[in-house]
């Protein structure tokens, strides 16, 4: 697996987000109140609309989504009705963090997340990380590619804050020197007797 050291790529376009099951969007109906709700997706992919019924929306971009939101309700029901399609929450996109954090696990993207709070979704790092040499692990189709970042840099604002994405997995290593600090520690006050 190839190793880079430095911040991973801008999702940018190539991180197109593509609607998946639990996802909660915001569909917005112009003028038309009564047809614009919030709808979960389906485990198969489809939201049901007021009036129109099941649409499958699963796979789409927000943008394709509106438009075929758009060319149902123009085919049927409406004169050139105009759609927008918000997602509220990223529920089907999921990111990884493990090692050295108080809380270690899974945790939905709930939108636009960075590093940095993708490491506060897992309660921060404990005292026994190494903060200079985080691994995101990254590639959903085909080898991961892994960063090694410096969050403590970061932190400072010496350099920038990388997006995640869904599937993306950050393990925050345990610094050599802080766990025989904490061993030893741990040793000697097992020798050591109140006086």
């Amino acid at each position: 697996m190839p190793m880079v050291l430095g911040l991973p790529p801008n999702p940018g376009t190539t991180g197109i987000y593509r609607i998946g099951p639990q996802d909660l969007l915001k569909v917005e109906v112009f003028r038309v109140d009564e047809l614009s709700s919030k709808e979960r997706v389906s485990q198969d992919g489809s939201i049901v609309m007021p009036l129109i019924g099941p649409v499958m929306v699963g796979g789409l971009t927000p943008k394709e989504a509106e438009d075929r939101i758009t060319e149902i309700l123009g085919k049927d029901y409406l004169q050139d009705p105009q759609v927008n399609v918000f997602v509220e929450e990223y529920a089907s996109q999921k990111v990884t963090v493990t090692g050295s954090v108080k809380s270690p696990g899974v945790f939905p993207l709930t939108g636009y997340t960075t590093l940095l709070q993708a490491v506060a979704l897992a309660g921060g790092v404990d005292e026994l990380a190494n903060t200079k040499e985080v691994i995101l692990f990254r590639g959903q189709h085909g080898p991961a590619q892994a960063y090694v970042i410096n969050l403590k840099m970061i932190h400072e604002g010496d350099l920038q804050d990388p997006v995640v994405i869904g599937d993306d997995r950050i393990v925050i290593p345990q610094s050599g020197s802080a766990a025989l600090i904490k061993n030893v520690t741990g040793t000697i006050r097992g020798f050591v007797r109140p006086i």
